[in-house]
């Protein structure tokens, strides 16, 4: 009588014979060394992306950096880890693709952030036409124009437009520049305003972050707006460092319009910089026009909230 069959030798896994024999062809065939140990946690690695790409985790896979291999190479057995991971990332890691593939067309409005109700919705009374987080604006004709002669009179810093330092950053400074991974994070919480009737306001919120670590310096995008000079402060504008004029954002939406803002004695971790542009080659003993760069002040660490100051 024959009796049991041994047990195989190693660890036990959910590996097939077939899986462990291409695999072991094809890190012999990659050069990746052919001892017993390093082709066991080759085949584990490989079969874990497997799984994760038969669980829909492609946008995850796509976006795997270097330390996601170095991590999950060790430590095969954190499937579950990586499903809670995709919760969180895998709606925002989209929303970076579509904004990234809109800007390689010359389009950095980010209305592709808006698109279908996530977003939108939990916004209420924006137009999507109207949302733009590339423009700054003046009224050349109305009847403030003549008092915003003190734009043409300052000197100008900056001869880039908006679109080449939301791509580029400032002063050229490419790995300073995070704007490209700002993003509006819907969640549900207590908003602690109030509507018409004393009613709750809705619990359905979003949170302006940043999807990579931001450190001192680093641009994080532009706040939009119009550029007004008015004796009473508008109802949403952002004070500039000459009395009278502001930057008036109620009709020019935007990601970074919807910062919280810090309440007293509350820490910031952005600040607001005006810079004075001209874009004529050469010219800068005047200014065409005003910007105001959203500045992380303090380390940010990935889907912290922007906060900047009143």
């Amino acid at each position: 009588m024959v009796g049991h069959l041994p047990k195989p030798s190693g660890p036990k896994t959910n590996i097939t014979p077939q899986e462990k024999t291409v695999a072991k062809r094809l890190i012999l065939a990659l050069g990746y060394g052919s001892s017993r140990n390093n082709i066991f946690k080759w085949t584990s690695y490989w079969k874990l992306l497997f799984d994760l790409r038969n669980h829909g985790l492609t946008t995850l896979l796509l976006y795997r950096t270097s330390e996601f291999k170095t991590y999950f190479f060790r430590n095969t057995k954190k499937h579950d880890t990586l499903l809670a991971w995709n919760q969180i990332l895998d709606f925002p890691l989209q929303q970076l693709r579509r904004r990234v593939i809109a800007q390689e067309g010359g389009d950095f409005s980010s209305k592709c952030d808006i698109k279908g109700g996530r977003i939108f919705d939990r916004l209420r009374t924006v137009r999507p036409g109207a949302w733009c987080d590339d423009l700054t604006i003046s009224d050349e004709s109305g009847p403030e124009h003549e008092n915003l002669s003190i734009i043409h009179t300052s000197i100008a810093t900056s001869g880039r437009t908006n679109q080449y330092v939301l791509y580029h950053g400032i002063r050229g400074e490419n790995n300073c520049n995070k704007s490209v991974f700002v993003t509006l994070v819907p969640y549900d919480g207590e908003s602690g305003k109030r509507v018409i009737g004393n009613k709750p306001a809705s619990t359905k919120l979003l949170s302006v972050s940043t999807l990579a670590a931001a450190a001192p310096g680093d641009f994080l995008g532009l706040f939009p707006g119009k550029i007004r000079d008015v004796d009473r402060r508008p109802s949403n504008g952002i004070r500039s460092p000459f009395p009278g004029l502001w930057l008036d954002y109620s009709e020019t939406p935007g990601k970074l319009n919807h910062m919280r803002v810090a309440k007293a004695d509350e820490m910031t971790n952005v600040c607001l910089a005006w810079e004075g542009v001209n874009e004529i080659k050469g010219e800068k003993s005047f200014c065409q026009y005003w910007r105001v760069l959203v500045i992380a002040i303090r380390d940010i660490q990935p889907f912290d909230q922007l906060i900047r100051p009143p």
